[in-house]
């Protein structure tokens, strides 16, 4: 498999996958903690919260361009850079990039200025981004699983809701699911792979093999807990 091209300096490109790393090394630790009760509920709803459309997708298109991807999620943090993982289908038939993106500095900023303050959405800048070719099979089990895992458990009529603080948003096949970090069952498998691609986005072509093995065995996980649950 031939590794796509680094899109940011060595520096900055180093930078957002540490950050990357950290966020595996916390759904790793998060995946191994006991649950604190029995039941595993999300307050994630269709749609983006009110008040945050906007703002989600200046990041979206500063991320991704127009082109939709098939697979995202976009997290807006209460403080910091916006940062994003996406799923998007190659110029040939068969062909998919892993793209991760983390914003150059906050995409949304409130501006105090002699002729008033508002919000003021950056988006005038050049993310850093790094990529790589994922194999079809796996982003179709992703597309599959997460979709699986979050109609049931995101209920058809509930709408996103008002969220303080951080956002995440999950698109998948064009439909969308925001709120707040969904912490225990599905979720957290995710959050487990969302980590996993981070990692995958900067690991050298001998090494990718593993990564993708890795992603597959947490599909099994996923697949199996949702099983579970319809049973």
């Amino acid at each position: 498999m031939r590794q796509g091209r680094a899109v940011v300096p060595g520096s900055a490109r180093q930078r957002f996958v540490q950050q990357g790393r950290a966020l595996l090394y916390a759904a790793v630790l998060l995946a191994a903690a006991p649950a604190a009760h029995a039941a595993c509920t999300t307050d994630l709803g269709h749609g983006w919260p009110p008040a945050v459309g906007n703002y989600g997708q200046a990041v979206e298109t500063l991320f991704a361009g127009k082109a939709p991807p098939t697979l995202a999620l976009t997290v807006l943090p209460k403080g910091g850079v916006e940062t994003g993982v996406a799923l998007l289908p190659g110029t040939r038939d068969g062909e998919w990039t892993l793209r991760y993106s983390q914003a150059d500095k906050r995409v949304y900023n409130w501006n105090n200025s002699a002729r008033g303050s508002g919000v003021e959405l950056r988006v005038d800048q050049e993310p850093d981004q790094y990529e790589v070719a994922i194999p079809a099979a796996l982003v179709q089990r992703l597309v599959r699983n997460w979709r699986a895992a979050l109609d049931s458990g995101v209920p058809a009529g509930r709408k996103a809701p008002v969220t303080d603080g951080e956002v995440l948003s999950f698109q998948v096949d064009g439909e969308r699911y925001s709120g707040p970090r969904w912490e225990c069952g599905a979720g957290k498998l995710m959050m487990k792979q969302v980590a996993l691609l981070i990692e995958a986005s900067d690991t050298k072509e001998k090494k990718l093999d593993r990564r993708w093995q890795d992603l597959d065995e947490s599909l099994d996980e996923l697949q199996q807990l949702l099983a579970g649950n319809a049973g």
